[in-house]
């Protein structure tokens, strides 16, 4: 065996030139693939953690159909909830705010306009997202008096209002109660996502009780945790010690599914098309491999004449792929985890029709390099397969050799 073995190397090295373009194909392919996934799962993390902390919080505890309805009356007592000892269970939750979400009519002296309403505690919601911090212009909510609120700044520029002005909100509260009051306009935001900027409000959780009659209750409680992408297990944990028929659960990839199937969609085509890359390196593998048996046959028959036994032979061209494809393999890595690790935490501008294209959906413009392990194992495991899989015909086609034939073959 240890014969076969040195035959190999020997043999690999002597056909180093063949061995070359097989070996750069499959350290160019696990490359490739590397930086291409890389980049894409960097690109998904950012994404949901900008999406995740931008508005909706890691989790969120919400009245029963909440998520469908979008109304009052889907609210719950705050009474059902013990937010200690919710924390005191959970030591994952690291924070948590409670939100009260309706809907109104915001009028100016010169227009009138749909808002989503939102009512915060702002020095808690500051802890759990983003939005009510991005002042574009005058002051946020912390430490604000009584009727003072933040706009979209696209919101105050339809209705014509700026820090310092004041509007009225008519709204329907709990039990078609009517609401209505006048508000100054603290400041103006800027979250990122057109969408929110066009319809947002924000106040106080107490001034949005007071208008929508809804002393005691609330539509959500958002929760943040110490790692998002276990929202869907701590979810499932918090769930079994509050009553579930009058409360609903929803972890982030609950609360924003567009999401989620835009990273879907968009990794089933990365994975199309390193499918095809993959097939590509293994083809160039069969070919090489089967150009250097057919170069080889003399070599073989002579063997076989002398005594070599066919299996013996197909060893030795297994051996000598097997070299080939693990130095590759190995060589690949290695440049791989260079550049990964180098440009970590390194953000990478995107173009300006990329940066267009996410910018409605309120996410960072820049992408990372993820250092993840299916990084590397995906490469790995796809052309470790398909390399050994491209190596099975011809290691065949050895096994079928005839002395007399393969010594008159040229």
């Amino acid at each position: 065996m240890s014969k076969l073995i040195v035959l190999a190397w020997r043999n690999v090295w002597r056909n180093r030139r063949r061995s070359f373009i097989t070996m750069f194909a499959i350290i160019f392919a696990v490359f490739i693939i590397g930086v291409s996934r890389s980049l894409q799962y960097g690109t998904y993390d950012a994404m949901e953690s900008s999406a995740v902390q931008l508005f909706s919080g890691d989790i969120q505890i919400q009245g029963k159909h909440f998520q469908q309805e979008q109304t009052l009356n889907e609210s719950f007592a705050e009474s059902l909830i013990d937010r200690e000892a919710l924390h005191r269970r959970h030591p994952e939750i690291t924070a948590s705010a409670a939100r009260l979400t309706a809907f109104g009519l915001v009028s100016s002296d010169s227009s009138s306009a749909g808002a989503v309403i939102v009512g915060i505690e702002p020095e808690r919601e500051a802890e759990v997202s983003r939005f009510s911090t991005r002042i574009f212009s005058g002051k946020s909510l912390i430490g604000a008096g009584r009727n003072e609120i933040l706009l979209g700044d696209i919101f105050a520029a339809n209705l014509q209002v700026s820090p310092g002005d004041s509007v009225i909100i008519l709204t329907q509260g709990y039990r078609n109660e009517l609401g209505a009051d006048t508000y100054r306009v603290r400041g103006l935001l800027r979250s990122g996502s057109r969408d929110l900027d066009r319809t947002l409000l924000v106040m106080r959780l107490a001034d949005a009780r007071e208008l929508f009659a809804m002393h005691g209750r609330l539509t959500q409680l958002v929760l943040r945790t110490n790692d998002f992408r276990r929202a869907n297990e701590y979810a499932a944990q918090i769930a079994a010690g509050l009553p579930q028929d009058e409360l609903d659960i929803l972890a982030w990839q609950q609360l924003l599914p567009e999401l989620e199937q835009l990273i879907m969609w968009d990794n089933v085509s990365g994975m199309i098309f390193l499918f095809f890359l993959v097939l590509v390196v293994g083809f160039e593998i069969l070919n090489t491999t089967l150009m250097s048996i057919v170069e080889r046959m003399r070599e073989f028959g002579v063997l076989q004449a002398i005594g070599v036994k066919p299996a013996q032979i197909g060893g030795m061209i297994t051996l000598e792929s097997f070299f080939k494809i693990m130095i590759s393999l190995a060589i690949g890595l290695s440049l791989l985890a260079a550049l990964v690790y180098s440009m970590q935490g390194q953000p990478i501008q995107l173009t300006r029709e990329m940066e267009e294209a996410i910018k409605a959906w309120g996410f960072g413009i820049d992408i990372y390099f993820s250092t993840r392990l299916r990084v590397f194992f995906e490469p790995l495991f796809s052309i470790a397969v398909i390399s050994l899989l491209s190596i099975i015909w011809p290691v065949y086609m050895t096994l079928r050799l005839r002395p007399v034939e393969a010594m008159h073959k040229t």
